[in-house]
């Protein structure tokens, strides 16, 4: 019996560590920005979620509505398409797989499950659930390179080689540009950080450790002065909130304002009330 199981942990360890290894491989991933089961585009902003969720985990994603990389599947297949399989009723049922340019599937999570009688919360519930599956993955973008043994032996001995430049149709990157843009982005948030920190809070909870402040889709979600998240509301009324502490739902009370959230497996509300 112990060697049965001794041979079950390797098993599974050794499963494990291969689909690492294949994740590697890939930059990028795709988020459909409406799957089969929707009935228009980020409905609930269900694929907007699914986006910040695969950022939570090193990874860089896109909703396919958005500018691609322009070295997206640019000589190699480098990207992979999320599939969502959603089924269920009265309990929604969702297994995420990723899928390369061939068809052939990289990773597939275990079987979300979600509950909630809402239909949005239960998208949000059986996403979390089925992205757990991701907690065990060890993700680090690993290109591929092909080195010359060659090149390698000669680099070793203190043969130099002719410097060469792969370009693309031509143009070599202009990297000094690329620092400069990025200096003005981030000089920018900067900016953007300090004017929004002096706007008057909407909402806050009782002990002022977060608040809540209006924004063009709905509120900023702050902790002290510092954005954590958004809060958007769906179609449907609710709120989605995403931040980097929690993922929840929001809605409007009597008195203010209540986030539902689970951090840590436990079930918790957040109640703001007029700053």
């Amino acid at each position: 019996m112990k060697q049965l199981f001794l041979f079950l942990f390797i098993t599974t360890s050794l499963f494990a560590n291969a689909q690492d290894v294949a994740l590697n491989q890939y930059k990028y991933i795709i988020v459909n920005n409406q799957y089969e089961f929707q009935n228009e585009a980020n409905e609930y902003s269900f694929n907007e979620l699914v986006v910040f969720e695969l950022k939570k985990h090193n990874f860089t994603a896109f909703r396919n509505s958005e500018v691609l990389p322009a070295d997206m599947n640019r000589g190699e297949c480098n990207a992979l398409q999320l599939k969502v399989d959603k089924s269920g009723t009265l309990r929604i049922f969702m297994v995420l797989q990723l899928v390369d340019c061939t068809g052939t599937v990289v990773f597939t999570s275990k079987k979300g499950v979600g509950t909630t009688k809402s239909n949005d919360r239960a998208y949000f519930e059986a996403l979390r659930d089925a992205m757990t599956s991701f907690d065990e993955v060890d993700y680090k973008y690993t290109p591929k390179v092909v080195v010359d043994e060659q090149v390698a032996n000669e680099e070793k001995i203190g043969i130099q080689q002719p410097a060469e430049v792969t370009t693309i149709a031509g143009k070599v990157p202009e990297f000094d540009e690329q620092v400069k843009d990025r200096q003005v982005i981030d000089a920018a948030a900067v900016a953007m950080q300090s004017q929004v920190t002096r706007l008057k809070k909407d909402y806050a909870t009782t002990d002022n450790s977060f608040s809540l402040r209006s924004s063009t889709e709905g509120y900023t979600i702050f902790r002290g002065d510092m954005i954590i998240g958004t809060l958007k509301k769906s179609k449907g009324g609710c709120y989605l909130a995403v931040t980097t502490n929690f993922i929840g739902v929001g809605y409007k009370t009597a008195g203010g304002f209540s986030i539902e959230h689970t951090t840590d497996g436990k079930d918790q509300v957040m109640e703001f009330v007029k700053g």
